[in-house]
């Protein structure tokens, strides 16, 4: 039997698949205007809204900026000016599999300056002065944070994007097979292939490799098509539908419960050999940072287990003191799509998030802080500052907290309660 076989490789190579296909769309596609060289920082310069697509589960609280490196130019230096004090910023450094190598940024560097340089497995120059980081792979990702309050603090976020610089700006485009959809064999294999070629795996992992080899995962092998039997490709055929909705299905595995919420798993961002976890932050969290960084939560029910649905009304209440994080907190609504990635509502009000940072926020005289989640607006006028606007039907809401305290990371605190308020919204 050949199906479990697929099914191993499918999950393992998954995340390489979905790097392969993000940095396409951002640097090679050429559907795509904005398109950006290897090596070149990309500020995105307005916060993500409804229609932003370029990446599952975006969030509503900072700018982003990233690059797609080639290391095979040479060592590349990174410089981040001295930031605000008080500001969240992080810059952090991912490999082809997804796994965090370095992060610089307010939790390990304060304000700054921070400076690196990153030297490709090609080169062997390690006699740079400074800080000098070897890059497991020829391609890594930059994806850097800048925390924004809202539109009116975009200067001061666009101010901390320009405090970022990368040298020199020059590579190769990173992939010469076009990313097809991850259900289509032919094309998954040429893929993720090509990247093991670019991105050789650990060396713990070479005997996995030679046993998937059967099923066509073989390093820089981009025609492994072809060169399979009937019944390798027979196998990919009957089962990589199945083997992409059990990734689908990962979303829970690894991950804890703290009070009704899933919390991020704590090997986040380094999975080590935990390959469905990985394949399942690639599909719905790609990007997600360690723990330490930041914790993840989201809610798929409300407190009697019931599924979240823009049909009924909810209150979200934080409880005095709030969420314990060195930095911020808050909460965004999501409407899952079908193939199990996450993006936000479209809503009248424009909102998307709500935190500790939003202005005009009212908290109740005991500190608690009660927030609406529905779809058409509060009844009452004076609820609609803390109105979170809700999709029609199915949705999540996730809670980002980043430099999560101890208490929080090991579930040693209160977390807020989401309860279902009736009758159900009108229509």
């Amino acid at each position: 039997m050949l199906e479990p076989l697929v099914a191993a490789a499918y999950e393992y190579a998954f995340p390489l698949h979905t790097i392969a296909r993000t940095r396409y769309r951002a640097a090679q596609d050429p559907h795509n205007p904005d398109r950006q060289a290897p090596n070149t920082l990309r500020h995105i310069r307005s916060l993500s809204d409804h229609r932003s697509r370029w990446i599952t589960a975006p969030n509503n609280d900072t700018l982003y900026t990233n690059a797609w490196l080639d290391l095979d130019v040479g060592p590349l230096r990174l410089r981040v000016d001295a930031q605000p004090a008080g500001r969240y910023w992080s810059v952090a450094l991912m490999d082809a599999f997804t796994n965090h190598f370095a992060v610089l940024g307010q939790r390990l560097d304060g304000t700054g300056p921070a400076e690196v340089t990153l030297v490709g497995p090609r080169h062997h120059r390690l006699d740079l002065p400074g800080r000098v980081i070897r890059t497991p792979g020829r391609d890594a990702w930059l994806f850097a944070r800048c925390h924004v309050q809202g539109p009116e603090d975009l200067p001061e976020a666009h101010a901390m994007q320009d405090r970022m610089r990368l040298a020199p700006t020059a590579g190769t485009p990173a992939s010469r097979v076009v990313p097809g959809e991850p259900t289509d064999a032919p094309s998954f294999l040429a893929v993720v292939n090509e990247a093991l070629g670019r991105n050789p795996p650990p060396a713990a992992e070479t005997p996995l490799l030679e046993r998937w080899a059967r099923v066509g995962l073989r390093p820089g092998a981009t025609d492994a098509w072809q060169a399979l039997d009937g019944a390798a490709r027979q196998a990919w055929t009957n089962h990589i539908g199945a083997a992409f909705e059990q990734v689908r299905q990962y979303g829970r595995q690894g991950r804890r419960e703290f009070q009704g919420w899933i919390a991020s798993a704590a090997d986040i961002g380094n999975f080590g050999n935990h390959y469905a976890l990985r394949a399942s932050v690639a599909l719905g969290g790609l990007g997600a940072l360690e723990p330490a960084e930041a914790m993840y939560f989201v809610r798929y029910a409300d407190d009697e287990r019931q599924p979240l649905d823009g049909r009924h009304r909810y209150r979200l209440r934080v409880p005095p003191g709030g969420i314990p994080t060195d930095s911020f907190w808050s909460f965004t609504m999501y409407e899952p799509t079908a193939d199990g990635q996450r993006f936000f509502v479209d809503n009248p009000i424009g909102r998307y998030a709500i935190g500790n940072r939003t202005p005009g926020l009212v908290v109740k005289p005991d500190g608690s802080l009660e927030l609406v989640l529905q779809q058409a607006p509060p009844d009452d006028p004076r609820e609609c500052a803390n109105w979170l606007p809700a999709p029609g039907g199915p949705f999540q809401v996730a809670l980002r907290c980043y430099l999560p305290q101890p208490a929080l990371r090991e579930g040693r605190t209160m977390m807020p309660n989401l309860a279902r308020c009736e009758p159900p919204t009108r229509r």
